[in-house]
């Protein structure tokens, strides 16, 4: 059944992943400053019409892409992510149109401040798809290795997380825990005067 609904996801118009707004992305997130980044692969999920990738690829792929886009955040908290990669597809070469598959990634996603202690009430499942384009009507089989498929994949799963924790900035303190809304001395700039 696993299988059978990985493969449906994989056909599926998923959404695509959006790009931020330019200020949002060079905007800080809270007092966010990651400490540890840990990814999980064990066995995951996939399907009987996937390229096949290693464990220790799809750890490595996902590893470098959420770390290399978190740890630009220079907050002054302390805060971890853990990853688990449930299921991957990498969409082989398909008849166009009418079979391209696309690639996908089913990951589940927590984070933690320093106790740790968990910040989100359930574990977030996200659901990770290839970029739409030109190569995607015929299916990315046809122009991407199984490699390329995955680093583009991991790359998108990095934006949609952070895109999640945007959503919850409450957890790291909130706009005015960015680093570019506190002064020298860590008030906000609006209290930064005195006043009411």
């Amino acid at each position: 059944m696993r299988l059978l609904l990985l493969l449906l996801a994989s056909l599926a118009l998923g959404a695509c992943t959006e790009p931020f707004d330019p200020e949002i992305q060079r905007s800080g997130l809270g007092d966010f400053n990651l400490d540890r980044l840990v990814v999980i692969v064990d066995d995951p999920t996939s399907s009987i019409v996937s390229r096949s990738v290693t464990d220790e690829q799809l750890k490595t792929a996902v590893t470098d892409a959420v770390d290399a886009r978190m740890r630009r955040f220079k907050g002054d908290g302390s805060y971890s992510i853990g990853i688990k990669v449930q299921g991957y597809v990498l969409a082989p070469p398909g008849i166009p149109v009418l079979f391209a598959p696309r690639s996908t990634l089913f990951l589940s996603v927590n984070a933690y401040d320093s106790v740790p202690q968990r910040l989100n009430g359930e574990t977030r499942n996200l659901t990770i798809w290839e970029d739409a384009g030109g190569d995607t009507v015929v299916g990315s089989g046809y122009s991407q290795d199984a490699q390329s498929q995955l680093d583009e994949l991991a790359s998108n799963a990095a934006i949609e997380i952070e895109r999640w924790l945007r959503e919850n900035e409450d957890w790291f303190g909130g706009a005015a825990a960015r680093p570019e809304n506190r002064t020298e001395t860590g008030t906000s700039p609006e209290n930064s005067a005195g006043g009411a």
